[in-house]
């Protein structure tokens, strides 16, 4: 005949501590899994071409002062942060600054084919669609723009654009603060 001891009390501690460490690792990743794209503008990787032509400031991408024209591009990868089947739909926002007629930011969401290397645009966006602001605004595009992780990887490239003003005016201050991808409902 076999008598079984109660678990000790060290025991049951370790046990839940264990089950709770693993719930602990589990919830981000549940968390992250339905979460939207996001990213600052000093996250991204500008062109070599543009090596101390663009500004880093705390969450800002901005072109250096100056009233010469200049254009910067800076790319910012995209990961797959909603449900991990990677197919969804998406729309694209961007927070900018565009503080009149000589600057400009555009974004565009591209996709580059795993399989055959083809590059894609899916979504663009220009402040110059709006009225300009010396203060940041957000804008969002309305349409819906299928994503398959599975297929493709992702990137949205920035353009920073200031073109030449004349003697007096004010420069063109072109500044990118961040990007989203959000999920369609």
């Amino acid at each position: 005949m076999s008598t079984r001891l109660p678990p000790s009390r060290a025991a049951r501690q370790v046990r839940l501590g264990a089950a709770l460490m693993l719930a602990a690792l589990a919830v981000p990743g549940l968390a992250l899994a339905s979460s939207n794209w996001s990213s600052v503008g000093s996250t991204g990787t500008p062109d070599e071409t543009c090596s101390g032509r663009v500004s880093f400031n705390n969450n800002d991408a901005g072109l250096v002062g100056g009233a010469t024209a200049l254009t910067c591009t800076i790319r910012y990868q995209v990961h797959d942060t909603w449900d991990g089947n990677g197919i969804l739909g998406v729309y694209s926002g961007a927070r900018f600054t565009d503080n009149g007629i000589y600057s400009e930011v555009r974004t565009r969401l591209r996709s580059h084919n795993t399989a055959t290397g083809a590059l894609s645009t899916l979504a663009t966006l220009s402040s110059n669609s709006y009225a300009p602001a010396a203060t940041p605004q957000t804008r969002y595009l309305s349409n819906c723009v299928p994503l398959n992780f599975n297929a493709n990887s992702y990137f949205i490239e920035v353009d920073l654009v200031r073109t030449a003003s004349p003697s007096g005016a004010i420069p063109g201050l072109p500044v990118l603060g961040q990007l989203r991808l959000l999920r369609c409902q």
